[in-house]
């Protein structure tokens, strides 16, 4: 018996652990394609079965094809929740066809990938050419999955790949395995639930017995209710602080208002609310004043198809004891601190607008100068048209025609937004996105695209700059006061009032509205200091106004799982490039607190450890100042009021010898 165990613990620590057939874990997205025979197929976490598996096939023609069919279900089957991607990583299948005839060949190959309810079909182009490389296996990547925007995989739901393919002569399929065929997910998130769920109380109509003051953890699954039962001593305050873990927003839960039941059955009136996203979590503080001492019932309810881990602990307190009650949180005004502003502002250049009343000098003399010339004759013509036409020609073009472009360069074109009509426009999207009947695979599109745009579209917007910061590397970054202009919070709490279509309840604000100034507050941060990063010129611009315009792309996004960020990169910055700038930007902390009750209120804490190198920064052609059509214009101006004057003076000259003469003649009465 000895001898049997030991063999079995032997087993058992040498056979690695199947959990999940998909998790977050490193490799956790990789199935394998693992057969024992050509009936016996499966999806695995690690290489198993034969290296290959294959098949005669005798009666096939070109007018009696036979289809083969290969399935392969995954094994283990799921027990944990998983949020699938969009689109595969990689996927390769290295099948095979030997025939008397052609030889070596790949035929057309139908893969079908079966996940959940969702189904998605792949088709591959065969090749009969013996010559062409077919030794290779089929493969494609970053090939999109037709989820659905139901990117959850649940326990006991199923992965399946189906392989298809028809031959139409004999000869012999041959499928390679252990590690020649699989398909690469990326899991970036999966949560056991049961392992979670570790403070689960009865249900609603028997609360567990606790104190107050203990930290509880647990996890609120689907509509349950997880309640508890404490006694509430002599107090003036009561806070109850939840903390609910970053999850899907597919699945996360409501975050309502929890039932606090009183001793005498009744429930507890509506509390004040302060609210703290610290990283993805979620920190609701509720409050109660002058409760009665007794017995209470604290519950936390659910919703259908939901699950997110939670923690929760109470406190009483008393007045005057420190900043316990939200009358006493401190609130202060809270400005852009310029966290994209890398460069120093030591040796920074100082950038001014084009002078019009340059241009309106300019005109004049040009003006006066030629009604002068064209009312007087000349016997010149090398004077007129080889120094005066073209110091003329010369001042319109570098004095009126240049300025004038410049001038049109710095308007707003009728595509382009100022900074307040492109936050505006991004805060519309943000209060449509984080309504809570919205998809959480469009919340995800919209709210981790960069400034809202998408993929092929263009962002378009008008900056002032009042000077440019020297980097370490010779180019310069741009400094925008209006950025440090901005309100956040009177921006985020005007749009809340213009958008939301139910009022306050005893001075609370409604979820979707809670949900939009948290989401707004930290999505705005993060578009801004982007911005700010990018406008980075290897030149210093002739004129304040800058243009930022670019198409913009799909790009690997940063941040959190439920709503991620710069998702979309301009057209001409590399993939790579723009990954270093994410690392490098992404804060270290991002903590928004609100205040809901009678003063809506928030506050930002942001930490950005990381040291930017400037070699990281990326000169895009997106940030375009506005310019004249001429270089050096002001030299050009010289040079053609110089002409000018000098054909008027030679001119002149020339008039007044001829005057001379004919004085001198006149006198002398040499006419007679």
């Amino acid at each position: 018996m000895r001898r049997l165990l030991v063999i079995l613990l032997l087993c058992i620590i040498s056979c690695p652990a199947a959990t999940a057939a998909v998790d977050s874990e490193e490799g956790g997205g990789e199935l394998w394609f693992s057969c024992n025979n050509v009936d016996d197929c499966s999806l695995t976490e690690f290489h198993t079965g034969e290296s290959s598996i294959s098949q005669t096939v005798n009666s096939a023609s070109p007018f009696s094809p036979e289809t083969v069919f290969i399935e392969l279900p995954m094994q283990p089957a799921q027990n944990e929740i998983a949020l699938i991607p969009d689109e595969i990583d990689e996927l390769q299948i290295d099948l095979r066809y030997q025939d008397d005839v052609i030889g070596i060949s790949r035929p057309d190959l139908e893969v079908t990938i079966i996940i959940a309810s969702s189904t998605t079909v792949i088709e591959f182009q065969g090749d009969s050419n013996p010559s062409d490389g077919i030794q290779g296996p089929y493969n494609i990547q970053n090939e999109p999955l037709n989820i659905g925007g139901d990117r959850l995989l649940w326990p006991d739901e199923e992965i399946r790949i189906l392989l298809q393919f028809e031959v139409d002569r004999p000869g012999n399929w041959q499928l390679n395995l252990r590690g020649s065929s699989f398909m690469m997910l990326d899991i970036i998130w999966s949560e056991d639930v049961d392992s979670r769920d570790v403070d689960e109380p009865s249900s609603y109509a028997s609360p567990r017995m606790t104190e107050l003051d203990t930290i509880h953890y647990g996890a609120l699954v689907e509509d349950d209710w997880d309640c508890w039962t404490f006694e509430l001593d002599n107090h003036e305050i009561l806070r109850i602080t939840v903390e609910w873990e970053e999850v899907p927003s597919e699945i996360e839960q409501n975050h309502g208002r929890p039932d606090l039941i009183l001793p005498d059955n009744k429930m507890a009136p509506i509390p004040d609310l302060e609210t703290e996203v610290t990283n993805g979590n979620t920190k609701m503080t509720w409050q109660w004043r002058a409760l009665p001492i007794g017995e209470y019932d604290f519950c936390l309810g659910g919703k259908l198809n939901a699950f997110q881990p939670y923690m929760w602990v109470g406190l009483i307190a008393f007045e005057g004891l420190g900043p316990t009650s939200p009358d006493d949180f401190d609130y202060s005004s809270w400005e852009w601190q310029g966290y994209g502003m890398k460069a120093q502002e030591l040796g920074s250049e100082d950038l001014e607008g084009t002078s019009e009343l340059m241009i309106m000098i300019l005109s004049l003399a040009v003006l006066v100068g030629l009604v002068i010339e064209v009312r007087t004759e000349t016997t010149s013509k090398q004077i007129r048209y080889g120094i005066f036409a073209p110091g003329v020609l010369i001042l319109i073009l570098s004095g009126i025609i240049s300025p004038l472009w410049a001038i049109s360069g710095e308007m707003q074109s009728s595509d382009e937004f100022t900074l307040d009509e492109l936050i505006d426009t991004r805060l519309d999207q943000i209060w449509h996105a984080s309504h809570p009947n919205a998809p959480a695979s469009s919340r995800a599109l919209h709210i981790g695209a960069t400034f809202g745009m998408l993929d092929g579209e263009t962002l378009s917007v008008r900056l002032v700059a009042d000077s440019a910061w020297p980097l370490d590397d010779g180019r310069w970054q741009l400094h925008i006061p209006e950025f440090y202009e901005l309100d956040f919070e009177s921006l985020i709490f005007s749009k809340v009032a213009d958008k939301s279509e139910n009022s306050p309840v005893d001075n609370l604000l409604d979820s979707h509205s809670r949900t939009f100034i948290l989401l707004a507050a930290r999505t705005l941060m993060l578009d801004l200091l982007m911005l700010e990063a990018l406008l980075v010129v290897d030149e210093l611009p002739d004129s304040n106004v800058i243009h930022f315009n670019t198409e913009m792309v799909e790009s690997g996004s940063l941040g959190l799982i439920q709503d991620p960020t710069w998702g979309t990169r301009p057209v001409d910055i590399p993939e790579g490039r723009w990954r270093l700038m994410q690392e490098n930007l992404y804060p270290n902390l991002i903590s928004i607190t609100m205040l809901d009750g009678i003063s809506d209120d928030l506050e930002f804490r942001i930490e950005i450890d990381n040291e930017m190198d400037h070699n990281l920064f990326y000169s895009t052609e997106s940030v375009q100042p506005s310019s004249p059509l001429i270089d050096n214009q002001y030299i050009w101006v010289i040079i053609g009021l110089t002409l000018v004057m000098l054909g008027i003076g030679i001119e002149n000259s020339r008039r007044k010898k001829a005057k001379q003469l004919l004085q001198q003649f006149a006198a002398d009465n040499k006419w007679d």
